[in-house]
């Protein structure tokens, strides 16, 4: 088992509440007794998962970061799930993320669309193994929390969610774009943003339904990275499918 070392009571907690990967130990800092440290050892002792309270130089030695708390958690890299193995709602919001190369930057946009109610993100296929400790602490150990989909074949998975209802729509500027405000965000939706250098694939463009921008108020032409687009795309899904008062 190729184990990874997960840092700090978020990405631990979400290590040990998910079954994304198979867990085999965790240590805690034998002199630290906290809320999180407890709601640990008590998920552990449900799970069979085994724990070691050690010293905290050892604790040190192993993590890489400051920012552990004394807690870290070794396990496998993720298990990704398949489309059919997900039970979605009636009007489902799916996300599709490619580009996004940077952990950090992945990790927030995960993070964004947990946040926003998404129930399903698909990514661009490619081992993320070496950068997953870093993934679980930028999206505060929503990596292991939501569906996500590393599919063989983009085209039979866009051409499947097609045929059960779901609009692809994808944030690419053309001249047929339509503001976001302007398009329906409330039926059954993969949401599709690409990272700034090189955009969405063809495969994707070519099976987009609705292309959709952020309308900005001035004339700028600086358009807004990844992660800040997922979020004011993610919140205006959000906006729409909310009770109007």
């Amino acid at each position: 088992m190729n184990e990874l070392c997960f840092e700090g009571a978020l990405s631990v907690k979400s290590v040990i509440n998910h079954r994304a990967r198979t867990v085999k130990e965790v240590w805690i800092d034998k002199s630290k007794d906290t809320k999180d440290i407890d709601y640990i050892l008590n998920r552990c002792k449900s799970r069979h998962i085994a724990v070691k309270r050690i010293d905290a130089e050892s604790i040190a030695k192993k993590a890489k970061g400051k920012t552990h708390g004394g807690i870290l958690c070794f396990a496998s890299p993720r298990t990704y799930e398949n489309l059919e193995d997900l039970h979605l709602p009636q009007h489902p919001f799916l996300a599709l993320i490619e580009g996004v190369e940077d952990p950090f930057n992945l990790g927030y946009c995960i993070r964004t669309l947990k946040a926003a109610g998404c129930d399903g993100i698909i990514l661009s296929k490619r081992d993320w193994t070496s950068a997953e400790e870093t993934l679980m602490k930028s999206s505060a150990g929503t990596f292991d929390s939501l569906p996500i989909l590393q599919p063989e074949n983009i085209n039979e998975t866009l051409h499947s969610l097609k045929q059960q209802g779901v609009k692809i729509i994808s944030a690419t500027r053309t001249p047929f774009s339509k503001p976001m405000t302007h398009v329906d965000l409330t039926q059954g939706l993969l949401l599709c943003i690409g990272g700034e250098l090189r955009g969405l694939s063809r495969a994707v463009l070519d099976a987009t339904d609705v292309s959709i921008v952020i309308p900005y108020p001035g004339t700028t032409k600086v358009a807004l990275n990844a992660v800040s687009a997922t979020a004011v795309l993610a919140f205006e899904v959000v906006r729409q499918r909310s009770p109007q008062e």
